[in-house]
């Protein structure tokens, strides 16, 4: 069998089990990898080899950061660090703009913390502001979901980009400069798809499962609307880590190979130890008030909730192992280089059907990132397109099988209709924005 027809099966069977037989990314991922290597005519103990390599090298290379990254985002969120930021930021722009405060803070809180989560956590807040300025819940609503999904999708130490940066081997502190300029793009286009359409619709446009506008009830859980440490206090733990990463990148960059400065930058912008700062930093400044007993169980929560995300990112290294192993990547580069498609909308196309289909963003990116990368080795493309062409697939369209989908309905009382008309509209903007930012990067890259 060819190279190209036993990735085409391949993926079908990926599909199928993902989606007809609602089968976990985990297990499909790996039974995908397995198929692929015997129909490509692999030795099956070559196969199972290649797919522990793949496994444990991603698991050696991400664990530790994704586990971390969910803790500093736990902390953050139970210590109210989060609101401190979206008020504050409201502050500061004033209330006329509004959507351009929340998606600010979407922006902002969707970096250490899950997007879901942190629509949840600020949804006190929108309400608050939607009752003092008479703006549409759900138009406040849709341009937080506008900031969160794009540093969400785009910027470490978030979960999805954090597993396609090291599927792809990108350094991490370049995978944070380009996806903070990629996701400023994203949430910009989602921002005009609110400002200038949905912000111009009539209040009778948008409807409701009861048939009631929220929007008349008094603001509820009041005191989810509290502020939490000060902005600097709050912003500490999430920059730290960040900017020791960054720095690390910068001097890789501008240093000679022999500079005495290298070992030190290597060490405290080793992601793995930048996070666990974070980490340190938060319980350094808010263990005391949080207490011991709350410190340990923000800790377990999150490395119960980092779990699956490790183990289908691990389950994507494994399946790239066998692509590569295969030559399966570099049969495909030759296919597209026939085709003359551009290659950059490969990863795209991918990732947005993957979502569309199956709702998972993560999973979307990091499954892009993972058929993509042979491809792009062999064409000599550089990894950092494919990275911002996943993630803007990654946004292309949140429907009914996205669980962040029900989570905003239920949450501003909106229905189906409404839901789709403004939570899923969106994502084809930020797509594009995403997509944008892909282009003007390839520019120079």
């Amino acid at each position: 069998m060819s190279l190209e027809l036993a990735f085409l099966i391949s993926m079908v069977v990926l599909l199928f089990l993902a989606l007809k037989l609602k089968v976990n990314a985990f297990a499909a991922l790996l039974v995908t990898a397995l198929v692929l290597g015997l129909l490509a005519g692999q030795d099956a103990t070559k196969v199972l080899d290649a797919i522990l390599t793949g496994f444990s090298g991603t698991i050696k290379s991400i664990g530790v950061v994704i586990i971390f990254g969910v803790m500093l985002g736990s902390y953050l969120e139970e210590t109210r660090c989060t609101n401190t930021i979206a008020l504050r930021t409201l502050k500061l722009v004033g209330e006329k703009n509004s959507n351009l405060a929340m998606a600010i803070s979407g922006y902002i809180i969707s970096i250490p913390v899950f997007g879901d989560a942190a629509f949840v956590i600020l949804m006190p807040i929108i309400r608050a502001i939607a009752k003092s300025t008479g703006i549409v819940v759900v138009v406040l609503a849709t341009a937080l979901q506008v900031g969160l999904w794009s540093t969400h999708i785009y910027v470490p130490p978030t979960p999805g980009p954090l597993a396609a940066a090291g599927l792809l081997g990108i350094d991490l502190g370049q995978a944070i400069i380009y996806g903070l300029f990629a996701s400023v793009l994203m949430s910009g286009c989602g921002l005009l798809f609110v400002h200038l359409y949905l912000g111009k619709k009539p209040r009778d446009f948008f409807t409701y499962t009861d048939g009631v506008d929220p929007q008349i009830e008094a603001a509820k859980q009041e005191g989810g609307s509290k502020e939490g440490p000060g902005l600097i206090f709050s912003l500490i733990p999430l920059i730290a880590p960040l900017l020791l990463i960054v720095i690390n990148t910068t001097c890789k960059m501008l240093l000679p190979k022999e500079s005495p400065v290298l070992p030190f930058t290597n060490f405290i912008g080793d992601a793995n130890v930048a996070l666990a700062l974070g980490c340190v930093i938060a319980i350094a400044m808010f263990g005391k008030k949080l207490g011991s007993k709350k410190v340990m169980k923000v800790m377990d929560d999150a490395m119960r909730g980092a779990g699956p995300i490790v183990f289908i990112t691990a389950a994507g290294g494994a399946l790239g192992q066998v692509l590569r192993v295969t030559g399966a990547g570099s049969s495909m580069a030759d296919m597209v280089i026939k085709t003359g498609i551009p290659f950059i909308l490969i990863p795209f196309v991918i990732a947005a059907i993957l979502k569309i289909v199956q709702g998972s963003g993560t999973v979307a990116v990091v499954t892009a990132a993972t058929l993509s990368a042979p491809i792009a080795a062999q064409l000599g493309i550089n990894p950092i397109l494919i990275f911002l062409a996943s993630g803007a697939g990654a946004r292309a369209l949140s429907h009914v099988n996205d669980s962040g989908f029900w989570i905003f309905s239920n949450y501003t009382g909106a229905d189906t209709k409404t839901t789709l008309k403004t939570f899923g509209a969106a994502g084809p903007f930020c797509a594009l924005g995403g997509l944008l930012a892909t282009f003007i990067v390839s520019l120079w890259l």
